[in-house]
């Protein structure tokens, strides 16, 4: 019984290390798509 609980519980860990991932990856891309719109939007912005 023991086993099963062994092997049943490693790919859940894995599975959630890779989510996790997944979500830095998403959250770092939509950082830097942040800053380039507003350094973009900096740049073509002429006040005069």
């Amino acid at each position: 019984m023991r086993d099963f609980e062994t092997r049943r519980s490693v790919p859940v860990r894995e599975r959630a290390a890779r989510a996790e991932t997944r979500i830095h990856a998403v959250a770092l891309g939509g950082a830097f798509a942040l800053i380039a719109a507003v350094l973009f939007g900096t740049l073509t912005y002429r006040p005069f």
